[in-house]
């Protein structure tokens, strides 16, 4: 039987006895975002509400926000969590089990990023095949080598369908500067819901690891080059 949905589930347990579980759901073939917890309706995931400057959606189709929609459960579960607390996180995917003692917020940069590049934000979908492949609790270091690669691979099948390919990257820093955007506009949203802040500094994580990769890429990569010498 072929699998239609890969699932990816965050546990949460806090040192006081309580715990928060969240299921990501992912269609298995596209790595789309397929499905969430039903919730009502909130202002702060309106599409208009502190829109990214640089959003290309209408409100003719949209009328929330992606991001927003899919963060708003989540944010919901965590807007009185400190970002100091610490918390056991349990990741589970279909291929292994991960567990780590973190802080909130860290342990919430890896929940919220894969959240975003699985959203349908057109700014962040060139992230979903990693997110496809996620790798929980990851450094700055491994996140940029796992992107770089993606975006490489990604250049090869453009090249098989008779397209020209960035080997050279110079598409890459256009994009991770339009990702930045995009967390200065999801902190600002969530920063209006929050009573906390645990969530919005997750959002700040995201946007300095979207620095670092713009670093590596206009380093040419150079802190890598030396594991690749003969």
């Amino acid at each position: 039987m072929t699998t239609t949905n890969h699932t990816i589930t965050y546990r949460f347990f806090f040192p006081d006895g309580h715990s928060s579980v969240h299921e990501v759901v992912l269609d298995a073939a596209t790595g789309c975002h397929s499905s969430g917890p039903l919730r009502s309706y909130q202002p702060w995931t309106d599409l208009e509400y502190k829109k990214c400057s640089h959003c290309p959606l209408k409100r003719e189709e949209h009328q929330e926000c992606p991001v927003a929609g899919n963060l708003a459960v989540v944010v919901d579960a965590f807007q009185d969590e400190q970002s100091f607390e610490s918390a056991m996180v349990e990741v589970v995917t279909p291929e292994r089990t991960y567990r780590k003692e973190v802080s909130m917020q860290a342990g919430l940069f890896s929940l919220v990023g894969l959240i975003m590049s699985t959203s349908g934000c057109p700014h962040l979908d060139f992230l979903r095949p990693m997110a496809r492949f996620h790798l929980p609790f990851s450094t700055a270091k491994e996140t940029t080598i796992r992107a770089v690669s993606f975006y490489l691979l990604r250049q090869y099948f453009l090249s098989k369908q008779g397209r020209e390919p960035d080997y050279g990257l110079a598409e890459l820093q256009k994009l991770y500067d339009a990702i930045g955007e995009v967390n200065v506009g999801m902190a600002a949203r969530i920063r209006g819901a929050c009573e906390a802040d645990a969530a919005a500094n997750a959002i700040v994580i995201l946007d300095v690891f979207a620095q670092v990769l713009s670093d590596q890429v206009a380093h040419e990569l150079s802190s890598f080059e030396t594991l690749f010498s003969s």
